[in-house]
């Protein structure tokens, strides 16, 4: 089963909640706004922020604001921010046990891998946000 870990739910969660403020919000609001515990909130918009889809503000009026509009920002790249790239089997010679001569399948997971990915990147969070996920 393909899943994805619950922080990149967490993460489509504080962009959304991000998107309907004006100005910077911080974590401790965004925990008590979403019921995510502050901790996971804060480390959910520090990977964010290094994906720079969370910008990020000190001093007077700190907080989190979004980068970009949700739908400007493709659920693969949440999911990229969180989990790292989408690759369905880790398909590489170093890790691999099977020699390239015996594998059937050497490379051919990218292929899928690569449908898979594409099909995140059509997917903005302003999509989920609005429930509007197109299907073919």
């Amino acid at each position: 089963m393909l899943k994805l870990s619950k922080l990149t739910d967490y993460a489509t969660i504080l962009l959304i909640h991000l998107s309907q403020h004006q100005k910077t919000v911080s974590s401790s609001v965004l925990a008590v706004e979403t019921g995510i515990p502050e901790p996971t909130v804060a480390k959910v918009l520090k990977m964010l922020t290094r994906s720079s889809l969370v910008k990020s503000c000190r001093g007077a009026g700190s907080g989190y604001f979004l980068e970009h509009s949700l739908a400007e920002i493709t659920l693969e790249q949440v999911v990229r921010a969180i989990d790292g790239p989408i690759d369905l089997v880790n398909c590489d010679q170093e890790s691999c046990r099977i020699t390239t001569v015996e594998c059937k399948l050497n490379g051919k997971w990218n292929i899928v891998s690569h449908q898979v990915r594409r099909v995140f990147e059509t997917i903005t969070i302003a999509d989920l946000k609005n429930k509007h996920v197109a299907t073919e």
